[in-house]
């Protein structure tokens, strides 16, 4: 019984931390500021790459513009078409009450669930809303495109500034010899282990990924099944 205890007490310690894990942002204090999001990982025999720049361009309380450039750097001798369809940011602060777009090709939409990464706060889509669409609609490799997009708060942009914070889902199409979608997250370019050309997370597929203080939870929950049955052997 004393080792049992000792161990919930463990379970419950890590599951506090794991809900204490950072998240990464990107934040944009005056016009003229920057941020990038690099997408890379390697899937299905595909080197999948794209990064999407952003130019803080105008600011005001409550209205922020930015100038956005998003590239495919896929590598057209992969196997698949590998279509860049759509990304999204988890959170944004402060709180977005509006989102339009100067773009023929993008659209973006607030609250918009991203397969795989669940509902984000802001999404930026190529074809049929955020969770995808047809194929020939998303950016191809090695394809550019750059538009401005507008951002309104019933807060203000100009208190604080406007925070962009992890995870950065993205969903692609035909991907590799797969001939499926498949997502993942991003990095910051210029963070440790993403710089310039790296980085990345795995995942994909429209797969959720249990949070770490989810797995310890159960993991408590499989100690104390265990404990009972031994127990009841017992007796």
């Amino acid at each position: 019984m004393k080792l049992l205890k000792n161990m919930i007490a463990g379970a419950l310690i890590a599951a506090g931390m794991a809900g204490n894990v950072s998240a990464d942002t990107i934040h944009f204090g005056a016009n003229g500021a920057t941020g990038s999001i690099l997408f890379a990982t390697t899937w299905a025999g595909a080197n999948l790459q794209a990064k999407v720049d952003f130019t803080l361009t105008g600011l005001s309380s409550n209205t922020a513009t930015f100038g956005v450039v998003i590239s495919n750097l896929t590598g057209v001798a992969q196997p698949g078409q590998n279509a860049f369809m759509s990304f999204g940011i988890d959170v944004v602060s402060p709180t977005l009450s509006g989102v339009s777009d100067t773009s023929g090709m993008w659209d973006s939409s607030l609250t918009d669930v991203l397969p795989g990464f669940q509902q984000v706060a802001l999404c930026v889509w190529s074809a049929n809303g955020c969770s995808g669409g047809a194929i020939s609609d998303g950016l191809q490799e090695g394809g550019t495109s750059s538009f401005n997009l507008v951002l309104t708060t019933a807060g203000s942009f100009t208190a604080n500034g406007i925070d962009f914070t992890s995870p950065y889902g993205s969903k692609w199409q035909d991907v590799g010899t797969s001939g499926k979608s498949y997502e993942f997250g991003g990095c910051i370019v210029g963070t440790t282990n993403c710089g310039g050309g790296g980085g990345g997370g795995g995942g994909g597929g429209g797969g959720n990924v249990p949070e770490p203080a989810s797995i310890a939870l159960v993991g408590l929950g499989l100690l104390a099944a265990g404990a009972a049955r031994r127990s009841t052997r017992k007796a």
